[in-house]
């Protein structure tokens, strides 16, 4: 049941992927980059300071962790760092991403990542798409709620573990470069 499940959730995550990725084809632009961010819009996760953001591909990843691959690196939990973590995550909000268990936090800077992306690079890595792994992905992106984060193409997600990090960045280290911002592209 649990195998059944697992790919039929999978199959799920994609579909809504490249009907969103055939949507935006069409040439109907729907976001719009000042809003509040919803599950499947295309984001950039970018340090505090605006200086770089996450790249999921090779430029910064030791390895490129497929979107099949599940485990405690892979599902992530969203938490506001300047106020209260309950509701739906705002532009201006600094957050942290979280492995479920808490332990570990992504790190956009040098200590975990091969090279610090700059934020103006745009590329299938750095377009992302957050998707809620445990509910319907109606609405804003929300805080608390068990995560992927996946490229724009569907075929990478982020995984805070070591198989693609430097280092697995402790939960508790605050920095500029794991305080971050999402931004809601177009």
């Amino acid at each position: 049941m649990s195998i059944k499940l697992r790919s039929w959730f999978r199959a799920g995550v994609l579909a809504v992927i490249l009907s969103t990725a055939l949507f935006l084809g069409s040439g109907i632009a729907y976001a719009d980059t000042q809003g509040t961010p919803e599950w499947n819009d295309l984001v950039g996760i970018f340090s505090e300071d605006g200086r770089v953001r996450l790249d999921v591909g090779i430029r910064a990843m030791k390895e490129e962790v497929p979107a099949s691959h599940e485990s405690w690196a892979t599902r992530l939990v969203i938490k506001r760092l300047d106020g209260p973590s309950f509701g739906p995550v705002e532009p201006d909000h600094l957050v942290g991403i979280f492995s479920e268990d808490d332990r570990v936090r992504l790190d956009v800077g040098i200590r975990a990542m091969k090279e610090e992306v700059p934020a103006s690079h745009e590329s299938w890595a750095t377009r992302l798409r957050i998707v809620p792994l445990n509910e319907l992905a109606l609405g804003s992106i929300t805080y608390g709620t068990v995560v992927g984060v996946f490229s724009e193409d569907g075929r990478v997600r982020l995984d805070v573990g070591i198989r693609a990090m430097q280092e697995e960045v402790p939960a508790s280290h605050d920095s500029w470069a794991t305080r971050l911002q999402l931004r809601k592209l177009l």
